[in-house]
This record gives structure tokens, C-alpha cells and sequence, in this order.
């Protein structure tokens, strides 16, 4: 797949399998998190060059982007600017 413009696919964190008092979480109870790893970058454009890179860790705006299955995993489509911080 190759990204356009600002855009960006962030893969987001999996909540725990097990909770800190030791439970385990059912598939079907786990929260898709805000904060996850960007997997793929677009080239910028000469207005507004690309800042983030592959590899970045950050949190998105909740919410913001378009789920894409890719080779099984679930990832987000968007703009560079639903980036709110790296890590």
C-alpha cells in the first residue's frame, strides 16, 4: 500500500490479557487504545514535509482514522495530525 500526502497507518496497542490483580480479560472485552506504533508514512508534500516516521510511538486523537485490515491486523488510516504526541 502506498500512503498519499500526510497520511499515516498507525497500528494501536491491544489491551492486557490479564489484569494487574491477575484476571484474565475476555477477547471480546479488550479497549483498542490510543496509543500504538506508526507502521507506514506518506512522503509530505513541499508545504507540509512529513514529521513523523516509521516507528514512531505516539498517541492518536480517539476516535480519528479508518480501520484497514492488513495481513490480519487491524490498523488506522489518517492524517498526520491525528497524531497528538510521540513518545
Amino acid at each position: 500500500m502506498k500512503l498519499l500526502r500526510n497520511q499515516i497507518l498507525f497500528k494501536p496497542d491491544i489491551g492486557e490479557s490479564v489484569t494487574q490483580g491477575g484476571l484474565f480479560v475476555p477477547e471480546s472485552y479488550k479497549k483498542v487504545s490510543n496509543k500504538g506504533t506508526i507502521v507506514s508514512v506518506g512522503p509530505g508534500t513541499s508545504k507540509s514535509p512529513m514529521r513523523l516516521k516509521v516507528g514512531d510511538k505516539g498517541f492518536r486523537v480517539y476516535g480519528w482514522g479508518t480501520l484497514i485490515e492488513k495481513d490480519g491486523e487491524s490498523l488506522y488510516l489518517m492524517d498526520e495530525s491525528a497524531i497528538i504526541a510521540t513518545i
